[in-house]
């Protein structure tokens, strides 16, 4: 017989470590709480010593105020913080950390240990595990504070079993303190793992700050970094962005700063997308990184202890001037670069031999780590440009060209395309209707059926090895299968460590995206793997919002689209709006 279960209070150290792992999952989490106490304590200078990823040893050793001796007792209990007091505080917050919750929750899972000393005191010293605190003793460093975090989730084993490799920790530490770097260009950071120096960054400006962080794996100089700053009521932004001429193909250097904190902000970074749209190809994104400065008293981080997601009362605001700037901005730069090279045209005695203009093409080679640059190739020019029946040619041309489209209309007779609207509806007369197809979604439909249809697998000439976490590792281990029966082939080739040796043709050049897909798959079924997998692939291959088609491919498209039964994306949306001309009559008040 079951015993009834009563209602009990959870024991202090239980529920300190329930606490914990909405602070602290992951040696990069300690390092990012340890250095906002850092900067809170106005550091100059911040070093981070970690060994095996930080799971065996975080060090962060500051040169800030210190901490008082007194402090040392209560500083790792539960909401003790010197940053807030009443409610009202919240109005001018300009701390990074006010919650009182870091260090209480890297007590609950590892051995802590601080050593502080303030200006005029010999500094003091202070152990502290779970709910043990040991006794405070004299002696501390120089100047500053020393944070000690050793064995992390040595007593929460199930915690660690979501931990990856040392090398893949450690990554994640390095790419923690970048961040805060990013915020903080008058601070230096320096980050030692296993004894050897990982990461060097000076004091300096911001865009020199931007450039160091890039320099690591990405051609970058100054002079294609763009300054931009605006100011509004209660709020000032600062942007540092690639010129046009510099992109890449995913959005993931697009990063938002706000009060100096990095923050998941969708509608911040759509807003960086919208301002380069006019000037960048389709799914192209620059590096682009914005500061945003916003009164205190009109944002609040109060709501994820990890202080990444923000509520913004003028948002709205700033995403609008955020727009402006940045399309303002290029196109005062498009402008100004394109006069200058037209006066070197007209100057320059090396174009009297090298047409540009007429005869030049571009190309976008890949460069490292998924960013893309444009180049521009002169060809020689011929001896001559003047042509006398340049005229009868385009005449020419232009009747081609309309012969091309009147066989275009015969061919989709059972409707009437008239063109493209917004860069992105079709427009379609069809059996007394008016359609707007969204052109990206009905394509992305397309090949998802078609990808549906592929049987076979092709090997790849080297195979892509990725890393995974515990969780997906078993998950691998029992059902590689399910993989195997769509055409992608994996192979565990280490401790955590697996491998695509074979994948299906329509995942050429995105094994990013399926590498991806693979990490983030943990339970479900064949159907659902399946709709995960292709509606992925496709996704990224349709057409997108803003790229221009052409009378012949659109007519195709909608050829196929109108063969469907249920005209829906494969994430579920409808894509196919239909207006009657019954409906249009009635809108105007005209009676069929």
């Amino acid at each position: 017989m079951e015993t009834e279960k009563r209602v009990h209070l959870l024991d202090p150290l239980v529920a300190q470590r329930i606490a914990a792992g909405e602070v602290i999952d992951r040696p990069a989490s300690v390092v990012r709480e340890l250095i906002d106490n850092s900067l809170d304590a106005s550091a100059s200078h911040i070093s981070v010593v970690i060994e095996e990823g930080g799971i065996a040893l975080i060090k962060v050793i500051d040169d800030g105020t210190g901490i008082h001796p007194d402090d040392l007792g209560i500083i790792a209990h539960s909401h003790a913080t010197s940053k807030v007091q009443t409610l009202s505080d919240f109005n001018t917050l300009q701390t990074l950390g006010f919650r009182g919750e870091a260090l209480y929750s890297i007590a609950a899972g590892a051995h802590l240990s601080i050593s502080s000393t303030q200006k005029g005191s010999l500094g003091s010293s202070i152990h502290i595990h779970g709910n043990t605190y040991g006794e405070i003793i004299p002696g501390g460093p120089t100047k500053g504070t020393v944070v000690e975090v050793k064995d992390l989730f040595a007593e929460i084993p199930a915690r660690r079993l979501f931990l990856k490799r040392p090398s893949s920790e450690a990554r994640m530490v390095k790419n923690a303190i970048i961040e805060k770097a990013l915020a903080f260009p008058e601070v230096g950071f320096t980050l030692t793992h296993n004894s050897k120096e990982s990461l060097f960054l000076p004091p300096s400006s911001l865009k020199d700050r931007v450039l160091n962080v890039l320099k690591g794996n990405k051609d970058i100089v100054a002079s294609e970094i763009l300054s931009m700053k605006d100011a509004g009521e209660h709020f000032s932004i600062q942007v540092l962005g690639t010129e046009e001429s510099t992109y890449r193909t995913d959005r993931k250097y697009i990063q938002i700063f706000v009060n100096n904190r990095i923050v998941d902000e969708y509608s911040l970074v759509q807003a960086v997308t919208y301002g380069y749209d006019p000037y960048l190809p389709g799914g192209a994104f620059p590096y682009c990184y914005v500061y945003i400065t916003v009164d205190p008293d009109l944002v609040d981080f109060n709501i994820h202890p990890a202080k990444r997601e923000v509520k913004i009362r003028n948002r709205a605001e700033i995403h609008h001037q955020l727009v402006l700037l940045i399309q303002q901005t290029l196109q005062k730069h498009h402008y100004t670069s394109q006069h200058r090279e037209d006066k070197v045209r007209d100057t320059s005695p090396l174009f009297a031999s090298e047409a540009v203009s007429p005869y030049t093409r571009s190309s976008a080679p890949s460069t490292p780590s998924g960013g893309y640059r444009k180049q521009t190739t002169a060809f020689p020019a011929p001896e001559h440009f003047h042509d006398d029946t340049w005229f009868e040619k385009a005449k020419k041309i232009f009747s081609d060209s309309e012969k091309r489209e009147e066989q275009v209309q015969e061919v989709g007779e059972e409707f009437i395309y008239h063109g493209q609207i917004f860069s992105l509806f079709l427009l379609v007369e069809r059996n007394n209707s008016l359609y707007l197809v969204d052109q990206h979604a009905a394509h992305e439909r397309i090949l998802f059926d078609e990808m549906k249809q592929y049987d076979g697998t092709q090997p790849l000439m080297i195979p892509l090895e990725f890393e995974v976490e515990r969780s997906i590792d078993t998950f691998l281990l029992a059902h590689s299968t399910m993989y195997e029966s769509l055409g992608i082939l994996l192979e565990r080739t280490g401790e955590l460590l697996w491998a695509i040796r074979a994948t299906i043709p329509h995942y050429r050049e995105m094994e990013r995206e399926l590498v991806s897909s693979i990490q983030n798959f943990s339970s479900g079924s064949l159907e659902e793997l399946h709709k995960l997998l292709f509606a992925t692939a496709s996704c990224r291959k349709a057409i997108k919002e803003g790229d221009a088609i052409d009378r012949v491919q659109a007519i195709a498209l909608l050829k196929k689209v109108f063969k469907l039964d249920h005209p829906v994306c494969p994430h579920g949306r409808n894509f196919v709006v239909e207006i009657t001309k019954d409906a249009l009559y009635r809108s105007v008040g005209r009676v069929l």
